[in-house]
């Protein structure tokens, strides 16, 4: 209340810390309305029937600035009742809206950027963009640039201060973008100053009214004229990067920063009786300047009235042109030519000039300002639209470290959500955001584009519970099985399994689940021969190696698993999964796919790809918990005795054990009993953790104890214990059960999903390299050279790869809003 006393009738009003500032946002601008509303009943009460006298008051639309949400709150000569009740609309306005905490401010307007207007010696580019009415707006690139004019040399950290409607903050730089993009949105003024204001600055300015305008500025008390005139020259290369989106733009040398954010000076034509600089940019803009300055852009109906003009030019595109007026140095503004030069410039630009006697005819005669199609004129919509036109972003591939217009897709959710620049949004879905992710990264530069329409759809996925997200990894684990697999196994005339796949039910039944990894590891043996056997038909040398043209069928079965969400849909069913375990399990079902002689090692044992699959799977569970256990023990022993168990164990290997009568070196007989706890371990995993009587990680100690080197095992162990203590053994032993039941808990479910996935992965792949390679043959065999078999490859492939790229699309919108089954996850059964 204090602040908003001190403030007068004009104020600022901000809402920080919200719990949910996309809900604070939209609450602030309900509150607004609250506040117009109280606005005008107090000033009709004021002035009763006759008209109101002085400036009305007026609140700015909401922006989202640093800190959180606010308003500017304007020539509001109310009395204190009616002001301090203010604060109390807003909480209401929160309460109502669900944010279950926030801090409402009043920030003094004003600080160190004050002293601004006195600094001397500035050189500004002011550009106004193509009027549209009421829907005008400041391009989105050109902030874009503005931000790399003023932050361009500093990393992210480093902080500048920016002003937003007249509220000062100190930001780093790597944000200064979203700051900017924010007020554009809002339509709330801003300044953004890098440097020392009493040495050298850099600003980029935004303003808004009936025509918005940027403004570049360099300068200050310690730039010479020749630094200002090579300022100047950067700011040319700036207007002309921007032009195609100009009305008019002009760059002058300026004796100090005043009113940078206010517009042109009225120092030049309007002191020898022209119209007012900022009316002409104001209302007449496209085919009228407002004063000569050194450089100008100008647009087609500006070149309509000069005619021909006694004046070199440089096109720029679009029907723009840029002028020069004399030398740069003539216009600095100590120097005393250049009252002469902007004189001769009168001259050639007199036909776009305006004197202030003709302005109200010219502006009578253009007819009313109205909104472009599709909008309403008289509503305030910048009050309630504050997110980025998507028709202006542009959605790329990889992550950005600032905010802009090219954006990765999940970047893009961070802004609609009014967060802080992120492609991890905290209210995405972790899964649905890896796959969305992958699918954005691998998409084609046009199609990827389609998918800003289903950015704001990702939130409020997360947080979500542990069955949600474990329904979103089958979704994607399932559409493998389902989807992907059968259409390539198809296209390679594995019809049998391809029918056989989809017929299964959820993957989610056990028996289902069993069944699909049976098929899959079939397919893929089958698949894997009839490459070898095409490879060898197309082979003329006896002695050739591998497969011929295998480098354009990998490039071609790569391009498609991007395009197609294969890619995404196996990073987001394994999401999660320890790593160790999906790069086992990949790497064996890799090496009997693609290996004939681990094929034929499989077929004299009997065993599946499957068969292989389960049971490396269930040993990298195994190994990983083993080898995490006593990662946690050693860091428990440390912490309490000072000594790590394994170290001390390895010193009494060395200095206890000697070798046995047969020669065998210890460490042998030690990694026995180690693969026995590990084995041991392994049956826990298939159980996921389970057990009655002993603890998984006590039961795989006891393995080691009576295994082949059982002996050995427990002399390095029981001495180590010694070494460490019993209060420090019990601890480390307490830590290393806690990490292996964590671990082995949810191993049913990460041990399903990444096996499921590894063998669909490799079929499809199988299948679909099948396919590339019969087409090269064909190709080939008809005489094609190395692009058009290329080309026959892409062709072959892409067929299916259409389908599924609409199908991945559909999986996205699945994922988003799951519907979780009523039937548990699966458990493996067997390995």
């Amino acid at each position: 209340m204090r602040q908003l006393a001190a403030a007068g009738d004009t104020f600022a009003l901000q809402v920080r810390e919200a719990s949910d500032v996309r809900a604070a946002i939209g609450a602030l601008k309900l509150a607004r309305v609250d506040v117009l509303g109280l606005a005008a009943r107090t000033r009709a009460l004021e002035h009763g029937a006759s008209p109101a006298s002085g400036d009305p008051p007026t609140v700015s639309s909401v922006v989202n600035a640093p800190g959180g949400p606010l308003f500017l709150v304007e020539n509001l000569a109310a009395d204190a009742t009616l002001v301090n009740s203010i604060p109390d609309v807003i909480v209401r306005r929160l309460e109502k809206a669900g944010v279950e905490f926030a801090t409402v401010e009043a920030p003094p307007r004003g600080g160190v950027l004050d002293v601004l207007d006195s600094i001397p010696q500035a050189v500004v580019l002011r550009l106004f963009p193509r009027p549209r009415g009421r829907a005008t707006v400041l391009p989105p690139d050109w902030l874009d640039i503005a931000c790399e004019w003023v932050t361009g040399d500093l990393f992210d950290d480093e902080e500048i201060r920016v002003r937003v409607l007249g509220v000062e903050f100190d930001v780093p730089a790597g944000d200064v973008p979203t700051v900017l993009h924010d007020c554009a949105l809002g339509k709330a003024w801003c300044d953004a100053v890098n440097g020392e204001l009493d040495d050298r600055v850099r600003i980029a300015s935004i303003t808004f009214g009936r025509l918005p305008h940027l403004a570049l500025a360099s300068g200050g008390p310690q730039v010479d004229g020749t630094g200002l005139v090579a300022r100047f020259h950067l700011l040319q290369e700036v207007a002309r990067e921007l032009a195609a989106d100009v009305a008019y733009g002009c760059i002058d040398f300026e004796p100090t920063f005043e009113g940078l954010a206010l517009g042109l000076s009225p120092a030049g034509w309007q002191a020898h009786g022209g119209a007012a600089p900022n009316v002409i940019a104001r209302e007449l803009i496209e085919n009228r300047v407002p004063d000569a300055y050194p450089y100008q852009v100008l647009g087609p109906a500006h070149l309509v009235r000069l005619g021909e003009f006694g004046l070199a030019f440089e096109a720029l595109g679009d029907g723009r042109i840029e002028i020069t007026l004399d030398e740069p140095t003539s216009w600095l503004p100590w120097r005393s030519e250049r009252e002469d030069v902007q004189s001769q410039g009168w001259d050639v630009l007199a036909e776009c000039l305006v004197l202030e006697e003709d302005l109200d005819a010219l502006i009578e005669a253009r007819g009313p300002v109205s909104a472009v199609a599709g909008t309403d004129s008289d509503a305030d919509l910048s009050a309630f639209e504050s997110v980025p036109d998507l028709d202006a972003i542009t959605l790329e591939r990889s992550a950005h470290p600032r905010r802009g217009t090219k954006l990765t897709l999940l970047e893009l959710v961070s802004w609609l959500n009014y967060a802080p620049h992120s492609d991890q949004p905290q209210t995405v879905s972790p899964v649905v955001a890896t796959y969305a992710r992958w699918l954005a990264a691998g998409f084609d530069d046009e199609d990827r584009q389609a998918l800003k329409a289903i950015a704001s759809r990702l939130i409020g996925t997360a947080p979500a519970s542990a069955e949600v997200e474990r329904a979103r990894h089958w979704l994607a684990t399932e559409w493998l099985v389902l989807v992907q697999a059968p259409a390539w196994l198809r296209a390679a005339g594995l019809t049998d399994a391809a029918d056989r796949l989809q017929s299964l039910e959820r993957l989610t039944d056990n028996l289902e689940l069993v069944r699909a990894v049976d098929i899959l590891g079939t397919a893929i043996t089958a698949a894997s021969r009839r490459i070898d056997i095409t490879a060898s038909i197309v082979t003329d040398d006896d002695d050739a190696q591998g497969v011929p043209d295998e480098e354009i069928v990998w490039r071609a079965w790569e391009h498609v698993t991007e395009t197609t969400g294969y890619v995404a849909a196996s990073e987001a069913a394994t999401h999660g999964a320890p790593a160790e375990l999906t790069y086992a399990t990949d790497l064996r079902v890799i090496e009997c796919s693609r290996d004939p002689r681990v094929r034929d090692e499989l077929e004299a044992a009997r065993q599946s790809v499957g068969d292989t699959a389960w049971a490396t799977a269930l040993h990298a569970v195994a190994d990983d918990a083993w080898e995490q256990g006593w990662r946690a023990a050693d860091r428990a022993a440390r912490e309490l005795s000072g000594f790590t168990i394994r170290v001390e164990m390895g010193r009494i290997a060395k200095t206890r054990l000697t070798r046995r009568e047969d020669g065998e070196d210890p460490e042998a007989w030690l990694e026995r009993a180690d693969r026995a706890a590990r084995d041991s371990l392994t049956r826990a995993a298939l159980a996921g953790g389970a057990y009655t009587d002993e603890h998984p990680w006590d039961e795989a100690r006891n393995a080691a104890r009576v295994s082949e080197g059982g002996k050995e095992w427990s002399v390095v162990s029981d001495e180590a214990r010694r070494a460490i203590g019993e209060h420090a053994w019990a601890q480390a032993m307490a830590d290393a059960r806690a990490v292996v039941t964590t671990l082995l808990n949810d191993t049913p479910d990460a041990v399903a999903r990444v096996v499921v996935a590894s063998v669909a992965r490799e079929a499809s792949s199988a299948a679909a390299r099948g396919v590339a390679l019969r087409a090269c043959a064909v190709a080939r065999a008809e005489g094609a050279h190395r692009d058009e078999t290329e080309a026959a490859a892409h062709e072959g492939l892409q067929r299916i790869g259409i389908g599924l790229q609409a199908d991945a699309l559909v999986l996205l919108d699945r994922m988003i809003d799951v519907d979780v089954p009523a039937t548990p996850s699966p458990v493996v059964t067997s390995p």
